[in-house]
């Protein structure tokens, strides 16, 4: 753990997070290989996995003689294998794929958490990004809404912003929670059936609703802490989206206001 990351840890409550195996780490440097549009050397994935230099050599290695990715020159890019489908919001995944690594690497590692970004797409909640360990709670690539109060703080910030745009008719009681997470810009979901505890915040810079968020082993999370990270790093994500957003000439979602 560099010094900066060792120091926001300490900041926000956390000590680094646990259990980081040989494994967790590959699959952080294999992320940052997916979701970069660019070719990337070894001391460039150093720097955005927040991984030493040796220990990234190593895991590239590995990747190589897998046939996971391709080495040309100095640089490495993902191989035909693990190249991410195409689809019809590519561009909208792509970028936010490409921006949200870095942030959520951090994340991780400063929590031991899984963290991740996710979009509303219809009525589809699209897990598009995530790092997470090998001890720590996956989750699927897409979900449906359920018939009332979303089960997960994700769903629940997610559907809080489509609140009057989306088509589900939920019951007094959701559409007061919703329009309450709404007025705070936060959720909170300890769910005792699936032995999770989420916690997550709303995403500007996309334009569909999308959340930030981390995910933990039940009552394994400190909300306080989660949910002050959470808002730091959404805001700096948001900026960089926005910004990239505005340098390539595309609608930008301007700021939600949280009351």
């Amino acid at each position: 753990m560099s010094a900066s990351l060792a120091s926001k840890s300490a900041e926000y409550g956390f000590d680094g997070g646990t259990g980081r195996t040989a494994v967790d780490k590959a699959m952080v440097v294999l992320a940052a290989l997916i979701t970069s549009e660019v070719t990337l050397s070894l001391t460039q994935l150093s720097q955005r996995t927040c991984l030493a230099k040796a220990t990234v050599h190593r895991i590239l290695a590995a990747l190589q003689s897998h046939g996971m990715i391709v080495r040309t020159g100095d640089k490495y890019s993902a191989g035909v294998m693990v190249q991410p489908r195409r689809n019809s919001e590519d561009g909208i995944f792509t970028s936010l794929q490409q921006h949200s690594t870095p942030y959520l690497v951090e994340l991780h590692q400063m929590t031991g958490h899984t963290a991740s970004v996710s979009v509303l797409i219809g009525e589809s909640v699209q897990h598009v990004n995530q790092i997470f360990g090998h001890r720590t709670p996956r989750l699927p690539g897409m979900a449906s809404a359920g018939k009332d109060l979303p089960a997960t703080a994700i769903d629940q910030v997610l559907h809080a912003y489509q609140v009057g745009h989306g088509t589900r008719r939920l019951s007094a009681a959701a559409t007061d929670e919703l329009s309450e997470i709404r007025r705070i810009g936060l959720a909170h979901v300890d769910d005792a059936t699936r032995k999770v505890t989420s916690v997550a915040v709303p995403l500007t810079g996309v334009q569909h609703p999308a959340a930030l968020a981390l995910a933990g082993h039940f009552g394994q999370v400190d909300v306080i802490s989660a949910a002050r990270v959470l808002r730091r790093t959404a805001f700096e994500l948001s900026r960089a989206l926005m910004a990239y957003r505005a340098a390539m000439n595309y609608p930008v979602q301007r700021s939600v206001s949280h009351g």
